[in-house]
């Protein structure tokens, strides 16, 4: 993404295209309900144009099963085509029917029809399927049916007459199931000739279309409250340069005052971050910081319905409705690199401060063989407050090097004449592995993309590598992101035909991370002794989102239940909630200044304890619709007092530990407020016993805005 928007820079073209294979057997976006108010109306008036036009063409030329209008919205600002239309020009997007190869199930090349503009194409002469399959079916999120409401828009489909009104030829019998590869790549070269052939006609309506929405944005700006967003000078501001610095990737312009300035929306002290909206991409700025309200809780979304970036990412954005904000001076930024602050000239240790920072797991492994431990009290030393969770480090020899690591990584310490006589255990730098199905990886792959970026050395391990057993003799924790992994998963038999996936010479650049002769089938009972006797040596099992069905399903979390579900009227697509730390005091909540935090809502099971482990419940969710921070939660009562992040002693002789976070904390590199919740748990991994009872259950919490 980060790719195509700096290319996006650099060409600046009005429309970008994303194609993408899912839909029978073609949609094209026009941009139905619910639609984002921070676009230009000017947009949703251009995709149907577009849409219509391609459609009218495939029609023409006899390709059956092109549709638009019943499938996406225009809500999400999210996908990889919204780059365009997020900086004032156009996307466009297929959905098109997956093809299959010659003569392996499809008809290839057979019952061609007329074809769109290449021979081959799935005409009137294609087919198989269902007739009239509705928008959704074929993969695809139609469960969800994006556009309209959840039973999903009306077809017109009645009596004897068989058209949706929204597609074109209906979809003929067996055209799904004899979609060839060949017909696949017609269908939307053919759609996307259609497209340069409209642009191509309008060239200067495009242009000044695009140049109209550019202006708009800055006279919105202008006149429209919120007219700026601040983001002050805070504790920890690591994670309010990387929240800049992406605001810079998108090339919303930000700016940072030299001087303490007022508005009627407080006071804010100099070097704080000011984004104005009077700007090419001010209505983007809003879209990204603002909280999203849904306009129905009735309609169905096919993305996020909530992203607020403040809130997921822990940093304190304040929405500015004083018009004088447009005036104060400020330095335009380009990209902010924050430089760490040490105080005092001691040399017995050197205290470096938990303020809630991600880059205290990067301090720890890029110092890995530096000898540190973690305070278990708050303390303070040099005028700085030390919170729970801070690192010492002593020992002369190594100090330079850590004061020099400390200001790379933006961090506070203080160079201290004495060792702080608080309670402390060892920093332990775990081994790591992270278990990863064969299946379903994207959200694997992010987590993998987050501990990269911030220099987490780990071993990516599969089923394979739990059928050799002995984990706890490389490892001291292993983490399993959501996926897919409940008891019918873990014992799905393998396929009759093999599926290999190894590097040869047909394929010589597989392989890379793992290999195996066989991908199908689930880990089996190999894989579960594996885990129970890597537990019961010791290790720690970190399992998150989805995957907190492996340890709860299959008895190596004592008394977790993960088997709980919300009802069928239940709709939250991916909002922020509010939660309530429970225990404050826990390693995991090192950092954490405040006992309710903004979560993401990603669906995870919903989690129970039986008496016996309440101790363990670490966080839950308040619940309610008061606690539905931003997007659209329906049902919110049904997660009420939840937990959501639980530690008990883990396998079978509770000498292991195993965490789990249904939340998922580390999510698509969107919610950096709850990286830490993984993050400290590796760095205290041996040591997460400390700490109080829990907190006292509430029926409410206070709510975080």
């Amino acid at each position: 993404m980060r790719a195509l928007a700096d290319w996006y820079f650099t060409a600046h073209p009005p429309i970008m295209h994303d194609l993408h294979e899912a839909q029978a057997l073609m949609y094209t976006y026009s941009g139905a309900a619910p639609q984002n108010p921070n676009l230009d109306p000017i947009l949703f008036a251009e995709l149907p144009w577009f849409s219509n036009f391609e459609l009218a063409q495939m029609t023409k030329w006899g390709m059956p099963g092109v549709y638009t209008h019943a499938f996406m919205d225009g809500w999400s600002p999210g996908y990889l085509g919204s780059v365009a239309y997020n900086h004032n020009g156009m996307m466009r997007m297929y959905e098109t029917q997956s093809g299959r190869e010659a003569g392996a199930g499809g008809a290839g090349a057979g019952g061609a029809g007329r074809g769109g503009r290449g021979e081959g194409g799935a005409g009137r002469g294609a087919e198989g399927g269902a007739a009239g399959a509705t928008p959704g079916g074929e993969g695809g999120r139609g469960d969800a049916l994006a556009a309209g409401r959840a039973s999903g828009p009306p077809t017109g489909r009645g009596g004897g007459q068989p058209r949706e009104w929204y597609r074109g030829l209906p979809i003929p019998p067996g055209a799904v199931a004899n979609f060839s590869r060949r017909n696949n790549t017609n269908y939307m070269e053919t759609g996307v000739l259609s497209a340069l052939q409209l642009a191509a006609s309008f060239p200067n309506l495009i242009v000044e279309n695009f140049y109209q929405k550019t202006k708009n944005s800055i006279e919105s700006g202008k006149k429209e409250a919120p007219y700026a967003f601040v983001i002050p000078v805070q504790r920890d501001m690591t994670k309010t340069a990387e929240l800049v610095n992406i605001l810079r990737i998108q090339r919303i312009e930000v700016g940072q005052a030299g001087a303490e300035f007022k508005t009627t929306d407080g006071t804010f002290p100099a070097g704080s971050y000011v984004i104005k909206r009077d700007q090419p991409y001010g209505r983007l700025a809003k879209n990204l910081l603002e909280k999203q309200s849904f306009p129905d809780p009735e309609l169905r979304t096919y993305d996020d319905s909530g992203w607020t970036m403040g809130l997921a990412m822990l940093v304190d954005v304040k929405e500015i409705r004083d018009k004088a904000v447009l005036d104060v001076p400020t330095t335009a930024v380009d990209q902010v690199m924050v430089k760490g602050k040490i105080t005092g000239t001691g040399t017995a240790a050197l205290a470096v401060a938990h303020f809630g920072s991600n880059n205290m797991i990067a301090l720890r492994y890029r110092l890995r063989n530096v000898p540190m431990k973690v305070a278990e009290k708050s303390f303070n030393a040099n005028g700085v407050d030390f919170p729970a969770g801070s690192f010492v480090i002593t020992g002369s020899t190594e100090l330079s090097t850590a004061r020099a690591a400390v200001e790379q990584l933006g961090l506070t310490g203080a160079a201290l004449s004495s060792v702080p006589s608080v309670a402390m255990h060892e920093a332990d730098a775990p081994r790591i592995a992270m278990y990863s199905s064969w299946t379903g990886t994207q959200e694997i792959g992010w987590v993998r993309f987050t501990f990269d970026r911030f220099g987490i050395p780990y071993d990516l391990i599969f089923k394979e590598r739990l059928k050799q057993g002995n984990l706890r003799a490389d490892y001291d924790v292993v983490v399993m992101p959501t996926q897919t992994a409940t008891r019918q998963s873990v014992f799905q038999p393998p396929a009759v035909r093999p599926v290999p996936y190894m590097k040869g010479t047909k394929y010589r650049f597989l392989g890379i991370y793992g290999e195996s002769p066989d991908i199908t089938g689930g880990m089996g009972g190999e894989g579960v002794d594996a885990f129970a006797k890597f537990l019961d040596a010791g290790g720690t099992l970190i399992a998150m989102g989805d995957a907190v069905r492996f340890p709860a399903d299959l008895g190596l979390a004592r008394t977790v239940d993960a088997s709980g579900t919300t009802s069928r009227d239940f709709y939250a697509p991916r909002p922020i909630v509010n939660a309530e730390i429970v225990r404050l005091d826990h390693p995991v909540f090192y950092g954490y200044a405040d006992r309710n935090i903004p979560v993401k809502y990603l669906g995870g099971p919903l989690m129970s304890v039986g008496p016996s482990d309440q101790q363990g419940v670490l966080a839950r969710y308040v619940g309610g619709e008061g606690a539905v921070l931003t997007g659209l939660m329906k049902g919110a009562d049904e997660i009420r007092q939840r937990p959501f992040a639980i530690d008990v002693p883990g396998g079978y002789s509770g000498k292991g530990r195993v965490l789990l976070f249904s939340n998922n904390p580390v999510y698509r590199w969107q919610n950096h407020g709850e990286f830490n919740m993984v993050f400290n748990a590796l760095l205290n991994w041996n040591d997460l016993a400390v700490g109080g009872p829990p907190a006292a259950a509430t029926a409410t919490a206070t709510a975080r805005h």
